[in-house]
């Protein structure tokens, strides 16, 4: 699983950093939706197993909302996309209410997933959108997925106070805080590269702000796992698992990085102007 997991990574990563910087803007969003299509499935077949149907409906509702954004290049509609999603969902199992032996829990783990997924994914579209938006997101992933490692080979090398024993068995205090170490240094390797024109003492206490909220997406995942009964979301990333326990902690602090940005920009505080809020064109 070790090399496979390098493997995959020595893969993915070119082909992510390519995207990111020589793709356009158009392309990065239609990377997006194919991940949040596939983190959609992964969720529905785990969380209503064998229920093709409600897959298929949740997908739609997930994707709606970042397709409303592609589609019109603002947020204007995001937001009647939400409502959308929630009164498709009403009608869904209000017509489909004898199937379900606890109704309201299916509607709310439908409404969760459509929601999570959707709301985070396309923040990560606005993200890239800013003027400065490039380097933004070529940072949110480096600082996220540099964290990701580090709490996996730390964890492995050191950890042995469990970190959430209830909820997930692998994660350990030790990986946690490699985590944010590695959040750390990475951040501040991407704003030497790419985000020099930024005040320095800004860096790190944002790093440590998206380190720590991706770590609440990694056990947030976890939790939806345990009580579906799977290990891993899906297994088309050899070893990682599934996309979505791949782009977990990356969707939960992609809104958190865009609304630290607008309202710091906004104040014009540490080197950042209004420019920022603009969509790049």
């Amino acid at each position: 699983m070790h090399r496979q997991r390098i493997l995959t990574a020595l893969f993915a990563a070119p082909v992510l950093a390519a995207a990111i910087f020589w793709g356009g803007a158009g392309l990065f969003s239609c990377i997006v939706l194919l991940m949040s299509a596939g983190c959609l499935y992964e969720y529905y077949r785990a969380v209503f197993q064998g229920g093709t149907a409600v897959a298929a409906c949740g997908i739609v509702a997930g994707l709606l909302p970042v397709a409303s954004l592609v589609a019109w290049h603002d947020a204007t509609f995001v937001l009647p996309a939400l409502y959308l999603v929630f009164l498709a969902s009403i009608i869904f199992f209000l017509l489909t209410y004898s199937m379900w032996e606890n109704c309201l829990q299916s509607w709310a783990l439908f409404v969760l997933g459509s929601l999570y997924i959707g709301i985070c994914a396309l923040h990560l579209i606005l993200v890239r959108r800013l003027d400065n938006g490039v380097a933004w997101t070529m940072f949110l992933a480096v600082v996220i997925f540099s964290g990701d490692s580090g709490a996996y080979y730390i964890g492995r090398a050191m950890g042995r106070k469990k970190l959430c024993p209830s909820i997930s068995g692998g994660k350990t205090v030790a990986g946690a805080v490699g985590g944010l170490l590695l959040n750390i240094f990475a951040g501040l390797v991407m704003w030497f590269v790419m985000l020099r024109q930024v005040d320095p003492r800004f860096i790190v206490p944002l790093v440590l702000l998206l380190g720590v909220t991706g770590q609440f997406g990694d056990l947030a995942e976890s939790v939806i796992k345990r009580a579906a009964g799977v290990k891993d979301s899906g297994h088309v990333l050899p070893g990682h698992g599934g996309l979505f326990d791949r782009v977990d902690a990356l969707l939960l602090a992609a809104p958190m990085l865009y609304w630290i940005l607008v309202l710091v920009a906004h104040f014009r505080l540490f080197g950042l102007n209004e420019r920022l809020i603009y969509y790049a064109s």
